[in-house]
């Protein structure tokens, strides 16, 4: 078995090196060769292996750090340099996985969102479909509380790119379309979801940014979806 090192290459040996072994070396980065071999024999194949798991795991860690910083202090912590300090990496490191803050940004939005996809998607079905709306629609307003500056995050991605919440809307159509199905809704699929999303949705920016500096109480909430769900759905 052949052990592998990862070598750097000291940038004014780089043009003599490239003489000696007879090949074009990349202009910046690490050669990989295998130890104790001759030149022209390097195990790229195990070397690349090892880099590409390394990079995979620091790209880990700067998200995890970056969703934690998110969480705790809010989107105007969340700075690249906060996220290398904490993360134990240098700059041209985030850039290298990220390219810039929005890439950062934009990729630590995409976490929070399936950790929200995630707990929706937990639910499971049940043979009351009217049932199984109501408890994702609390689900969606569970997360909102135990993640309010996620949320606030998110729903600010919302509405530059909507499309983000094509994933929960589709979800939550889904769901409307099996209580059509047992003959449980009031009104068609479109507006019943018009209003089950407005509802829902008001009540999430109610959560993360209300005007009196408190979120709306549990038996306001599930008044307000117990009117939606009276004005669209019947009980089985």
């Amino acid at each position: 078995m052949k052990l592998v090192a990862l070598v750097r290459v000291n940038p004014r040996r780089r043009r003599r090196i490239a003489h000696i072994d007879g090949r074009e070396r990349r202009p910046r980065g690490l050669v990989q060769r295998a130890v104790g071999l001759p030149p022209g024999r390097e195990e790229l194949p195990e070397a690349s292996c090892v880099s590409l798991t390394a990079m995979a795991d620091v790209k880990d860690k700067l998200l995890a750090v970056a969703y934690r910083v998110l969480e705790s202090e809010g989107p105007a912590a969340l700075t690249t340099r906060r996220v290398c300090e904490e993360a134990g990496v240098t700059m041209p490191t985030l850039y290298h996985h990220f390219g810039n803050r929005d890439g950062l940004v934009a990729a630590v939005h995409a976490v929070a969102l399936e950790k929200f996809m995630a707990k929706k998607r937990a639910l499971t079905p049940t043979d009351d479909p009217v049932a199984d709306l109501r408890k994702g629609c609390e689900h969606v307003l569970e997360f909102v509380q135990a993640h309010p500056s996620v949320t606030a995050a998110l729903m600010a991605r919302g509405i530059e790119q909507p499309s983000i919440f094509e994933p929960s809307y589709a979800l939550m159509r889904h769901r409307l379309e099996r209580c059509a199905r047992a003959g449980a809704l009031r009104v068609p699929i479109e507006r019943a979801a018009e209003h089950v999303w407005a509802v829902v949705q008001g009540l999430a920016l109610s959560i993360v940014a209300s005007p009196s500096g408190a979120p709306p109480s549990r038996a306001t909430s599930a008044g307000a979806l117990d009117a939606v769900f009276q004005a669209i759905a019947d009980q089985l």
